[in-house]
C-alpha cells in the first residue's frame, strides 16, 4: 500500500474543513499592459472588462510570481513587460489564513503584525532593465520581511499552492503528466489490490517476452541495428513490455473513458464544449488541495448554461479562485465584492468597502446577465427604455457608426428613475466603465446630478439630454407626414386610425408634435422599431440627442 507523503495529509486537513492559505492583496507597478494596481482579493476574484485591457496580464503576472521557477522567469520576461524601463516592475502579494502545514515551509518569511495574531506573508518580484544588455532583464524574487535576500524555495513555490489554467490550453489539458486525470489517478488508494495489480502487470510482462513471435520480432531488430552500431547486438539486448512500471506506479499508463453506446470513447475525443466543461470540473477536483486556482476564460466553448454550470461548481467554498472571463453567466454567479472590473484604459476598478452595502442592496434586481454584460464593454450607452435603444442603434446603423467594433453597449433600464440602483454599479465610485446617458429632459436632473461635477461638464460630455423626449425628436426630423407614413407602413397603425386619433383631415395636415403624442400613448417600442426602418443618414443627424451622443462616442474610441 502506497504512504501518504506530507502533501496529501496537508490536502486532507484543508479538505476536512480547515481554511486554506489565501491571497488578501495584490499590486503591480510600471507594467506595460495595465495600470498601476493595488487590490483587496476578497473570497474570490472575477477579473472582467473589455478584449484587450490587459485582463490577463494580471493573471500571467501572478502566475510568474508564485507559480514559475526561476529558470522559467528569464524564459518569460522580457523588456516589453516594462512601460518605463527607467524603473523596475514590480509584483507584490500578501498571503494570510494560515494553517500549520502553511507556516512550516516560511519560519522566517511570515510576519505577525502589530496585534500579535494577524499574520501575513508578503512575496514580492523585482523585474528591471539589464544595464549592459538592452533585450535581457535581470529578476530578483524574495521576501521583503524575512530578513534575508534568499529566492522562494522549491518547497516554498510549491507551498504557496498556486494552479493557473490558461485560455490558450486545448486538449492536452486532459492528457500529460500534469493533467488532471493523472493527478486524480496518482492520488488513487488501490489499498490491498495494489499488489494483485502489480503481479497481474508482471505476469504480462513475463508472458509477452516469452512470446515466441516477440522473441523472432527481437532477433530481426537486434540483427538490422548491429549494422549501424559498434557492436554486435543480440535479441537479448532489448524488451517488449509495458510502459507502466509496475514497481512505481501501477495506474501510470491507465486513462479515463466515457462508455457510449457499447464503445469507450477517451474524453480528449468529446466534442470541444463536453472536453472543456469536463476538463473544468475535472480541474477543480483534481486541485482539490490547492490554495488559488486561477482559470483565463473557463467559458472557452461552453453553451450559456454549461457556463453556468461551471460558474457554480468554481464560485463555492473551499479554495480561492481568481478567474478572468467575458461571461456575464460566470460573473452572475459570484458577489460584487468579489469582481474587479478593467476599464479601456486598464485601469481596475473594484467596489470599495465603504460602498458595499449600497451595492449589496442594488444586486437583487440588478445583478444579472443583461447589466452584468455592460461590465466586459469599453463603453455603456444607459437609455430610459426598449424604444430609446431601437432609435440609439437604428441612428448608429444609418450613421454607419459600428457599436460592437467599438466595444459599445446600450442597455436599457425600463424608466429615468431606475438609474439611480444602476449608477452605484456602473458608475465611477462602482465598476467603471465609461458610461454615457440618454434621458429626457423632464427626467435629467437625476441623471446629471449623480455625476460629480459642474453641469457644463456633464451635458453632451456624459449625459445627453433629449427635447422634450426622443419621440419628439425623431417626428420632428422626419416631419408629421413622413413619420405618420413609417408607422402605417410598419403596420403599427392604420392612416384611418392616426387621423381618427389626432383629429387631422389627411396625413399631410399631421405634426411632428400629434405624431410624437400617438406614438407615446399606443406604444413606443413599436413605434421606434417602425421609425427606425426608414431613417436615412441625413435624418439621423437631425435626432440630436443621439446624434451628439454616437458623435462623442466615436470621438472617444478613436482616443
Amino acid at each position: 500500500m502506497k504512504e501518504r507523503s506530507a502533501e496529501q495529509f496537508a490536502a486532507s486537513e484543508k479538505l476536512e474543513g480547515h481554511p486554506f492559505m489565501r491571497l488578501h492583496r495584490v499590486k503591480i507597478v510600471n507594467h506595460s499592459r495595465i495600470q498601476d494596481l493595488d487590490l483587496e482579493l476578497r473570497r474570490h476574484a472575477v477579473i472582467v472588462g473589455a478584449n484587450d485591457v490587459g485582463k490577463s496580464s494580471i493573471l500571467r503576472m501572478l502566475h510568474l510570481l508564485l507559480g514559475t521557477s526561476t529558470a522559467g522567469l528569464y524564459q518569460a520576461l522580457t523588456p516589453n513587460d516594462l512601460r518605463d524601463p527607467e524603473h523596475p516592475l514590480i509584483v507584490d502579494a500578501w498571503w494570510g489564513d494560515f494553517i500549520d502545514s502553511n507556516r512550516r515551509p516560511f519560519p522566517s518569511e511570515i510576519t505577525i503584525e502589530d496585534d500579535l495574531t494577524t499574520e501575513h506573508l508578503w512575496v514580492q518580484m523585482i523585474v528591471e532593465a539589464h544595464p549592459e544588455d538592452d533585450d535581457a532583464i535581470t529578476v530578483r524574487r524574495w521576501f521583503p520581511e524575512s530578513g534575508h535576500q534568499r529566492a522562494p524555495s522549491r518547497e516554498q513555490l510549491e507551498e504557496f499552492g498556486w494552479r493557473y489554467l490558461r485560455a490558450t490550453r486545448g486538449s492536452s489539458i486532459m492528457e500529460g503528466a500534469h493533467s488532471p486525470v493523472r493527478t486524480l489517478l496518482a492520488a488513487a488508494d488501490l489499498g490491498t489490490h495494489e499488489q494483485s495489480l502489480r503481479a497481474l502487470l508482471d505476469q504480462f510482462n513475463e508472458e509477452l517476452s516469452g512470446n515466441e513471435s516477440v522473441g523472432d520480432l527481437l532477433k530481426r531488430v537486434a540483427k538490422h541495428l548491429s549494422r549501424a552500431m559498434p557492436r554486435v547486438l543480440t535479441k537479448d539486448d532489448f524488451a517488449v513490455r509495458s510502459i507502466t512500471d509496475p514497481e512505481r506506479d501501477v495506474l501510470q499508463d491507465v486513462s479515463i473513458f466515457l462508455n457510449r453506446n457499447g464503445d469507450q470513447v477517451p474524453l480528449t475525443e468529446q466534442s470541444d464544449g463536453a472536453r472543456q466543461l469536463m476538463s473544468m470540473t475535472l480541474f477543480d477536483l483534481a486541485e482539490g488541495a490547492a490554495n488559488v486556482i486561477a482559470i483565463d476564460e473557463p467559458e472557452l466553448h461552453l453553451h450559456p448554461t454549461s457556463q453556468r454550470t461551471v460558474a457554480d461548481l468554481l464560485s463555492g467554498e473551499g479554495n480561492q479562485k481568481i478567474i478572468v472571463t467575458h461571461s456575464p453567466y460566470i460573473l452572475h454567479r459570484f458577489e460584487p465584492s468579489e469582481v474587479i472590473s478593467v476599464d479601456r484604459h486598464g485601469k481596475c476598478h473594484q467596489i470599495g468597502t465603504t460602498k458595499l452595502s449600497r451595492v449589496e442592496k442594488a444586486r437583487a434586481h440588478w445583478w444579472s446577465p443583461r447589466i452584468l454584460e455592460a461590465l466586459t464593454a469599453r463603453f455603456v450607452v444607459l437609455v430610459e427604455g426598449v424604444a430609446d435603444r431601437v432609435i440609439v442603434e437604428a441612428v448608429a446603423q444609418a450613421q454607419n457608426i459600428d457599436l460592437d467594433r467599438m466595444g459599445a453597449v446600450v442597455v436599457e433600464l425600463d424608466g429615468a428613475d431606475k438609474f439611480k440602483n444602476v449608477f452605484p454599479l456602473l458608475g465611477p465610485g462602482g465598476f467603471g466603465p465609461t458610461l454615457l446617458g440618454l434621458v429626457d429632459q423632464n427626467e435629467s436632473g437625476s441623471w446629471v446630478n449623480a455625476f460629480t461635477g459642474k453641469r457644463n461638464t456633464i451635458v453632451d460630455k456624459k449625459v445627453f439630454i433629449s427635447d422634450c423626449d426622443l419621440e419628439d425628436e425623431y417626428t420632428r426630423a422626419l416631419g408629421g407626414p413622413s413619420a405618420a407614413r413609417a408607422l402605417i407602413q410598419g403596420k403599427f397603425c392604420q392612416e384611418a386610425g392616426i387621423l381618427q386619433s389626432t383629429g387631422a383631415a389627411t396625413v399631410d395636415e399631421l405634426t411632428p408634435d400629434t405624431v410624437a403624442k400617438f406614438c407615446r400613448d399606443k406604444g413606443k417600442v413599436e413605434a421606434a422599431t417602425c421609425i427606425a426602418e426608414v431613417l436615412t443618414p441625413a435624418v439621423a443627424e437631425k435626432i440630436g440627442s443621439v446624434s451628439r451622443l454616437l458623435r462623442t462616442l466615436s470621438e472617444m474610441s478613436q482616443q
